[in-house]
């Protein structure tokens, strides 16, 4: 028997911060249809699984663990991804989540997609990538909070360091004292935006998350990008532990920024992102091969 997972990754995030309680958190980042990292189980193969990356790898041990139960050795994991690391682009939350999802499956325990979230946060900080919605996600303990509705938006994006790896487990975490007090007001006013559909008071909320994480991880070009976002009303999106930067605007305007996008990443690849909110559908699905 063969199962397979795939699962999309996330393009940096909403906003990223902490609260007045010290809770780091993040608004989770658009979901992609161009980036994934797929998992593929197959029993009855020479090997075992323990050729897996060592964060897949160890979030697979802490499942056995919790579940008491353990893949036989006839079993192999191998892992398939397009997702290039250090990006923001959730490659190691992409990998560790797949393959906890095709043991789940093959173990027939029935977790939830929030006990793999917890299981996955033993690991390193995570993303929400095994649904489509926009959650407010406490990365430290794989909790989810409120779900957050966003208006029609299209993300144009691209790698604004192209020589640089982000560690996620090596940023920075020296919060500014009422850093907390800011963040709570300034997540009030996103989900409020979003609920008022009000593109503006929404892309301002996304661009001052993305401005004062210049303190922790400062991006090339942020200047030039934070100008463009202003002229055209639109938001400026960043990978806040990667380098993935780009513009959020109306869909109608994608075409005319593009442009003007494509001239500030200097002939690196802008990728075009279109998101109709609500998705609400799982990503998680394992699809038995055979």
């Amino acid at each position: 028997m063969e199962y397979s997972a795939k699962i999309y990754s996330r393009i940096g995030e909403l906003m990223q911060g902490v609260l007045p309680d010290a809770s780091a958190f993040l608004v989770g980042g658009l979901p992609s249809r161009r980036w994934y990292s797929e998992a593929v189980l197959q029993s009855g193969a020479a090997g075992d699984p323990v050729n897996l990356p060592p964060k897949a790898r160890a979030a697979l041990n802490l499942l056995e663990r919790q579940v008491g139960l353990h893949l036989p050795m006839e079993v192999r994991i191998e892992l398939r991804s397009n997702i290039p690391w250090g990006k923001g682009l959730s490659s190691s939350s992409t990998d560790i989540l797949s393959v906890l999802c095709v043991a789940n499956a093959f173990l027939k325990t029935e977790l939830s997609p929030d006990d793999l979230y917890r299981i996955a946060a033993q690991v390193e900080p995570t993303d929400p990538c095994l649904c489509d919605d926009i959650p407010v996600f406490y990365q430290h303990t794989g909790c989810r909070g409120a779900t957050i509705d966003l208006p029609p938006v299209t993300l144009l994006y691209f790698d604004a360091a192209p020589g640089t790896s982000i560690d996620t487990l090596a940023m920075p975490d020296n919060w500014d004292p009422g850093a907390g007090r800011f963040f709570s007001w300034l997540l009030r006013r996103l989900i409020r935006a979003a609920a008022d559909a009000d593109y503006g008071q929404l892309f301002d909320a996304i661009t001052y998350s993305a401005e004062y994480n210049q303190q922790l991880l400062p991006l090339p070009g942020f200047a030039e990008l934070y100008r463009l976002a202003e002229e055209n009303h639109a938001g400026l999106m960043v990978a806040h532990s990667g380098t993935v930067a780009g513009v959020l605007t109306t869909p109608d305007r994608a075409a005319e920024l593009l442009p003007r996008v494509e001239a500030l990443a200097k002939s690196r690849e802008v990728y075009l992102e279109h998101y109709n909110s609500p998705y609400h559908q799982t990503l998680c699905t394992v699809f038995p091969a055979r």
